[in-house]
């Protein structure tokens, strides 16, 4: 470094030659410092999930032949809905601040490896903490660690109250606050930023933009009992015009057709969203008792959807069994009706009802590593008012989504989990 300053070195004074000397080899003591103790700053973790889900689902389409629109709808053996890996890199960059980056890939995404975390955290002071990047959405009870499996005791969370939102990141800001009310810790975590979240359940792609997302949620402790009080609003906006054709192919039409049914009653723009989610869980290291309810609403034509779980488990030596009852439904495809045009099917497409009891265990055979079983019984899918597949599709007994033949389908999942 110093060969590389000769000629700037040469028209300086003794004086000032002496300083750059003595601040190069300071840069050159504290560079040599980082790499040495490179160790000390970066820690790596991870976590891996091994699932295999067989369901007893046929859907078949008007030739008699099996259709599969996602992982969960086929009745063969599945290796890749519930497989998944991920790496997280943690490196210290002062006393106050920090870097993470976490890599997830995910089975039923054919495992391309995407950044799910990428953020700096600043401590503002002990109990005040600052990040900014792309974080995941602290929605729900358990979406900090959601496709950390070994961190809960199923084999995968519970479809009605998880599958309510379809997107779990955002790029933006959040501010963590730590605070104590005599025997009871509290977390107060607000945040905002905006995200785009791509719609797999319609013929064509289209994106929901979500902007101006806001939120806060409240964790309290006391003793073995966990509280959850979450609220966010943001603005969506959708654009359906790239349905246009497979709309009018299925229509037996023509694009330019299809194009003003798209255009006031169904788009979105900037309709008024919000998600709520409230859960109390008890754990006293034997017993365990969960339940948690979360709600979105979209303005507009969107449904309202809600969902919710209770679950109860106890463990004893390296064994924890469970069982679990899940309720997912919507309403509102009435007020689409007013708006008229393609409105009504569109909300009719995202409207959701499912009832379910899970009954699976937990097998801890190893610090870090989880094996799991669970069978779930879905029923009561539909009523007099709307036709569903629960969480299976989007509804049956249209053209493009046929219905399921079971009434009451079953999923077995094994999974093995580890967290290292």
């Amino acid at each position: 470094a110093i060969l590389l300053l000769a000629p700037v070195v040469q028209a300086q004074s003794p004086a000032s030659l002496e300083d750059m000397e003595r601040r190069l080899e300071q840069l050159e003591m504290q560079q040599y410092d980082k790499n040495r103790n490179w160790s000390d700053r970066i820690s790596v973790n991870g976590f891996m999930s091994y699932g295999i889900t067989r369901h007893d689902v046929h859907v078949r389409d008007g030739n008699g032949d099996p259709i599969e629109y996602i992982d969960r709808t086929t009745d063969k053996v599945s290796h890749r809905e519930l497989s998944r890996a991920g790496v997280q890199f943690n490196a210290s960059i002062s006393d106050q601040t920090s870097a993470t980056v976490q890599i997830l890939a995910r089975g039923k995404d054919h495992y391309d490896a995407e950044v799910q975390w990428a953020y700096l955290s600043h401590d503002l002071s002990p109990s005040v903490t600052m990040r900014a990047g792309r974080m995941v959405l602290p929605f729900f009870m358990h979406t900090q660690y959601n496709n950390v499996g070994y961190a809960y005791h199923w084999a995968t969370l519970p479809g009605e109250a998880y599958d309510v939102v379809p997107f779990d990141t955002m790029e933006g800001v959040d501010l963590s606050w730590n605070v104590n009310t005599g025997p009871v810790s509290h977390r107060l975590n607000v945040y905002g930023g905006a995200t785009d979240v791509p719609s797999f359940s319609l013929p064509a792609p289209v994106v929901y933009n979500v902007s101006d997302l806001t939120g806060i949620n409240l964790t309290s402790q006391w003793r073995d009992w966990t509280s959850w009080l979450s609220y966010s609003h943001a603005e969506v906006s959708l654009d359906l015009s790239p349905l246009a054709v497979p709309l009018a192919e299925d229509l037996g039409t023509t694009p330019d057709v299809v194009l003003p049914m798209l255009a006031e009653p169904v788009s979105l723009d900037d309709a008024n969203t919000y998600i709520s989610s409230v859960g109390l869980q008890y754990d006293n290291g034997s017993l365990l008792l969960m339940a948690e309810r979360t709600q979105l609403g979209i303005e507009g034509w969107f449904p309202t959807k809600w969902g919710g779980y209770v679950s109860a488990g106890y463990r004893f030596g390296k064994w924890l069994p469970h069982v679990t009852w899940g309720a997912a439904n919507a309403h509102g495809v009435s007020d689409a009706a007013d708006d008229g045009g393609l409105a009504v099917p569109f909300s009719q497409a995202n409207m959701v009802r499912s009832k379910s009891w899970t009954v699976g265990t937990r097998y801890e055979l190893s610090p870090g590593i989880a094996v799991k079983l669970e069978a779930q019984r879905f029923y009561d899918m539909s009523n007099e008012k709307i036709s569903t597949n629960g969480l299976f599709t989007p509804p049956g007994g249209t053209a493009m989504v046929p219905a399921i033949e079971e009434e009451e389908p079953t999923v077995y999942r094994l999974t093995i989990d580890a967290a290292f």
